[in-house]
């Protein structure tokens, strides 16, 4: 019986099958024996490649100045114990020189205002793209350290009175608290409007409220003469930033100046 030649499918699609998407199959099955079904391999395989060609874009896509960083997502806040290797990433791509910059140089020199304006560029950028960044990310962008990148964002954020949407403020790390007080003091003293104060802050609308409903939440508490250990338990914050509700608190409504009323704790 005469033999059925073979197809050009079954000639030539190896080869054409010849791909890193292959390798990473065969790396799961050499890595994870019997573990899973041929479909779940190739489904696995095809979310790791999406993620290599996410953090590494085609040279094409990346204009001459712009760098590719590593930021931590805007909706994956630190919790106890998270480490970097748990925390969600996505790639940003990012101003680091532009001509613009050249231009400001030639014409005022290395200004300390061009060092505030280029990291609040950065900042700003990979904010609208999901991302955050650290004073870290930016001391080591930049060759600055780390204090240095720390005063010139808060030089800028006074001059411009604002905040810059950096990890600190953004994820409620360290000692980056001031985002609560400007958010709470532009919404409930100078009565802007939910919209102008997250356009001013450079946060959500919806970040905006949670703030102010925190501070209502721990006011409410104090009206009812409640101690911190007690504001603590009821509202699930913890002491350090219970405390930071209750000076925004002190300031806003127990100066002497201020003809709203309110109560003197002390």
């Amino acid at each position: 019986m005469k033999r059925k030649a073979p197809s050009r499918e079954q000639i030539y699609g190896p080869t054409g099958r010849k791909s890193f998407r292959s390798a990473l199959c065969n790396l799961l099955d050499t890595m994870f024996p019997g573990q899973f079904g041929e479909d779940v391999t190739g489904l696995f395989a095809d979310k790791l490649l999406a993620l290599f060609k996410q953090f590494h874009p085609e040279r094409k896509q990346i204009a001459v100045g712009q760098v590719v960083w590593s930021s931590v997502a805007v909706d994956d806040p630190p919790a106890r114990g998270k480490t970097i290797e748990n925390t969600r990433l996505v790639p940003v791509v990012l101003d680091l020189l532009t001509k613009a910059d050249v231009d400001y140089v030639i014409r005022n020199g290395m200004t300390p205002a061009f060092r505030r304006r280029r990291i609040a560029r950065l900042l700003k950028q990979a904010y609208r793209q999901k991302g955050v960044l650290s004073s870290p990310d930016i001391a080591l962008m930049l060759g600055l350290s780390n204090p240095t990148v720390s005063r010139a964002i808060r030089t800028y954020e006074k001059e411009n009175d604002t905040q810059l949407p950096r990890r600190g403020t953004i994820h409620d790390m360290g000692r980056s608290i001031t985002h609560k007080a400007a958010i709470c003091r532009k919404r409930l003293v100078d009565k802007m409007p939910t919209s102008r104060v997250a356009s001013e802050t450079n946060h959500d609308p919806e970040e905006v409220e949670y703030y102010v409903q925190c501070f209502q939440r721990v006011r409410l508490c104090l009206d009812n003469n409640m101690t911190t250990d007690e504001i603590s338990l009821v509202t699930g914050h913890g002491k350090t930033t219970v405390q930071e509700y209750i000076d925004l608190h002190e300031e806003f409504y127990c100066l002497p100046s201020n003809n709203g009323g309110g109560h003197d704790r002390n």
